[in-house]
């Protein structure tokens, strides 16, 4: 089956990147392309101090509608990381030649492993030449990313998109014929659906070091996934009301940012020059780029199963919080305001309005104003405070004082994801305090939820507030122009 949205050859953004800005490793190319066949899907994830519990995660791999899949795995840490860090990186590398045999090497740090589903590239950046310090996952990543943008390019592996995942996630039968199927054109980045899962399943199959969290020190009992499950619930309930308020907000960066989800088309992956090297966030702000050149899209299949444990693997994000919701046992979640997201949705309005042909574009503070006062929960003079604060005022004043073309893209690229998050956490800070999560869910006119607000039932708010989401999202809760 030929992709809807296929890959362009010789594209002068791909040609670019690979020559200047791609990561040493992409040049492996060549090699795989003299020693291996051809692969129908590529498949990238990072490894960190995940010790034997890998294995679950790549026995979960399904073979490929389009031919063998090529999964890379980066294995990596810096020379000054923990101990521990390293000890889990060894076992790591041990697990892989336990389940798969001895390897074909091609290098001290690279080598290949037979897989079910096709084959298992290993980088070794965690024995020798080590990442620099803090540039984390983010690099993984794109040591991983920019060598299978080298292999669709070199016509080695047929499907245009990028799949990156995480060590430990558990992949659903269709993992590769969602992205194969997608229909549409013009899209960036495709999102898988995702769910949190218990993490007593990894324990029983692999041991403690399925659920370890090897900065800290000590092993989790067994009973801790119990906690670190609801607290992972709770997490993903907080995700899922983000991208809710951002869609009845109107905004064009409604969707999820989670680094294991991610289907990036190799095209577009070249045009934003790749995965940011960043300890964490690296996926936001990935997808803010890719935003600004194709759509986010959503797709509909069977969900990734996400880990519950806890993690410090990087300073925030799923695995941070949960560890912070189960050392602080009874503390609740904090999220923002909805009232916040009304904030955002009068503006949003401000700058639709100010597209139309027949609005005179020096009235956009009078259009705040206007909208402001039609939303009881909205409080101008505090709007145009944070609106001032943050520049996000004056960009869009500086944008439609332009009277080329492009204003509309110059105008919401202007305020973009970043951006956003940048006016909430400024309308939080003019007195908008977090609020706990299961109030802000009572008091958001855009969450209704059969199941009101019971801390006892987080997984069943959590299934639900996963179908509104489903029913919320369509064309016009895209990334578009």
């Amino acid at each position: 089956m030929e992709p809807a949205t296929p890959f362009v050859h010789a594209a002068k953004a791909t040609r670019k990147y690979l020559s200047q800005y791609a990561e040493s490793e992409a040049r492996l190319s060549a090699v795989i392309t003299a020693r291996c066949g051809r692969f129908g899907h590529g498949l990238t994830i990072p490894s960190y101090a995940e010790g034997e519990g890998i294995g679950s995660c790549l026995k979960t791999v399904p073979p490929g509608d389009r031919g063998p899949v090529l999964m890379v795995v980066v294995v990596n840490a810096p020379k000054e990381a923990a101990a521990l860090i390293h000890e889990a990186n060894a076992r790591t590398l041990k697990k892989l030649r336990d389940d798969y045999g001895e390897p074909e090497v091609f290098s001290p740090t690279v080598c290949v492993y037979p897989h079910p589903a096709g084959s298992l590239l290993v980088i070794d950046r965690a024995s020798q030449n080590f990442l620099p310090a803090r540039q984390g996952v983010g690099l993984a990543r794109k040591i991983g990313s920019d060598l299978l943008l080298a292999l669709i390019e070199a016509e080695r592996v047929a499907s245009p998109w990028i799949h990156c995942s995480d060590a430990d996630v558990s992949f659903p039968p269709d993992y590769f014929e969602q992205t194969s199927a997608y229909p549409g054109t013009g899209a960036s980045a495709l999102l898988y659906r995702f769910r949190h899962v218990s993490g007593k399943s990894r324990f029983e199959d692999n041991g403690p070091s399925s659920v370890d969290d090897p900065s800290l020190g000590s092993r989790l009992e067994p009973g801790d996934a119990d906690r670190s499950y609801q607290a992972a619930l709770k997490y993903e309930i907080s995700l899922r009301y983000y991208v809710l308020g951002l869609r009845f907000a109107g905004s064009l960066h409604a969707f999820h940012s989670i680094g294991s989800t991610l289907a990036i088309h190799a095209n577009a992956y070249a045009k934003v020059r790749g995965f940011p090297k960043r300890e964490a966030a690296e996926d936001f702000y990935l997808l803010n780029k890719l935003a600004k050149v194709g759509r986010i899209e959503r797709l509909e299949g069977d969900p990734l199963s996400l880990s519950s444990r806890t993690s410090s693997r990087v300073p925030f994000g799923t695995g941070a919080a949960v560890r912070r919701l189960v050392e602080e046992a009874g503390s609740q979640l904090l999220t923002y305001d909805p009232k916040i997201f009304h904030y955002l949705r009068v503006w949003h309005n401000a700058l639709t309005r100010a597209l139309d042909p027949q609005e005179p574009r020096s009235k956009l503070r009078e259009r705040v104003r206007q909208f402001a006062e039609q939303d009881p929960l909205v409080e101008f003079p505090r709007l145009m405070n944070a609106l001032t604060d943050t520049a996000a005022l004056s960009s869009a004043e500086t944008a439609l004082a332009d009277s080329g073309s492009g204003v509309s893209r110059r105008l919401f690229d202007g305020f973009d994801g970043f951006r956003t998050l940048k006016l909430v956490h400024a309308l939080r800070g003019s007195g908008l305090r977090s609020v706990p999560l299961y109030d802000a869910i009572e008091q958001a006119s855009f969450v209704s939820l059969r199941a009101r607000a019971d801390p006892k039932s987080a997984e069943s708010i959590a299934r639900e507030i996963e179908t509104l989401e489903a029913q919320c999202a369509g064309p016009d809760a895209a990334s578009d122009r």
